[in-house]
């Protein structure tokens, strides 16, 4: 669906899929629980290529420079993923804390800017179909994904590149809690996280001011290589600096740093343009 251009359905699919992740919270029932993850990683999953696919589509159909791409890339991750999840995690602390409304509170408050931001899309977004003459079934897309990975090295680096991103997010993501509390003690999620998000933002930047130029082949390569030796080289940071895995700032300062050099915008943005340059939206 995403691949065909169809961003502003799937974007409207995510907020739908989401919201109800988010209801699902409120069981105690570990198979509602499980479908909670489930709905939660579709989401992920559009979150991360609905709303890319309707930019580029918006952005191409415009004729806008190619260049710019690039630069919108990494202001929306500088101000969404940076700022507005600082934010975010900030308010969910509050909602928690201060306010002791309960840990899930900050899901249900997700649930009603999910449904702003679905009805500003509902509203305000243009569909950006693809070509329909190109529309072709499932089955032919794998094959002619198949084919292109195969034929062209720049994809399948690019494949490489993005599998060792996700499996080093999501390894993160799911871990970075019980790290930081070894025993079990009750510590400020939102405020932790807002400051995970500051340091991602940091590293957006540093993205921004090396995206400012236009991509030529060389700079394309050496980018993928670049990202690919940070990938890699990231697994060991957090080794590097905890040295005493007991110490738990050690272990926090290493998730900043790893914020900064892999989950930034550094990675995020330059892949996402890098997708979009290399490979055809089709």
């Amino acid at each position: 669906m995403v691949g065909q251009g169809e961003g502003k359905r799937a974007s409207i699919t995510y907020c739908i899929t989401y919201i109800l992740s988010c209801i699902t919270k409120h069981s105690p029932q570990y198979r509602i629980l499980m479908v909670w993850r489930i709905l939660g990683g579709i989401a992920t999953s559009l979150l991360f290529s609905a709303f890319e696919s309707w930019l580029v589509a918006e952005h191409n159909k415009r004729g806008f420079e190619q260049q710019w791409l690039s630069i919108t890339f990494s202001k929306a991750i500088f101000l969404g993923n940076g700022l507005v999840a600082i934010l975010a995690g900030l308010f969910g602390n509050l909602l928690v804390g201060s306010l002791a409304m309960g840990p899930v509170a900050p899901f249900d408050a997700a649930s009603i800017f999910l449904a702003i931001g679905m009805a500003i899309i509902i509203s305000s977004w243009t569909k950006n179909y693809g070509d329909s003459s190109e529309s072709k079934d499932l089955m032919t897309q794998f094959r002619g994904a198949a084919v292109a990975i195969a034929s062209d090295e720049k994809i399948a680096l690019l494949g490489a590149i993005q599998s060792l991103f996700e499996g080093s997010m999501y390894t993160f993501v799911f871990l970075w809690t019980p790290a930081l509390s070894l025993n079990g003690e009750d510590i400020p999620h939102g405020f932790i996280f807002a400051t995970f998000m500051l340091s991602s933002m940091l590293g957006s930047y540093l993205a921004s001011r090396l995206l400012a130029h236009t991509l030529t082949y060389i700079d394309i390569v050496h980018t993928l290589l670049k990202g690919l030796e940070k990938i890699i080289a990231s697994a060991d940071i957090p080794m590097f600096v905890c040295g005493d895995f007991n110490s738990v700032p050690r272990r926090y300062v290493s998730f900043l740093l790893h914020l900064l050099c892999v989950l930034c915008g550094q990675q995020t943005s330059v892949f996402i343009t890098l997708v979009y340059v290399i490979i055809d939206p089709q």
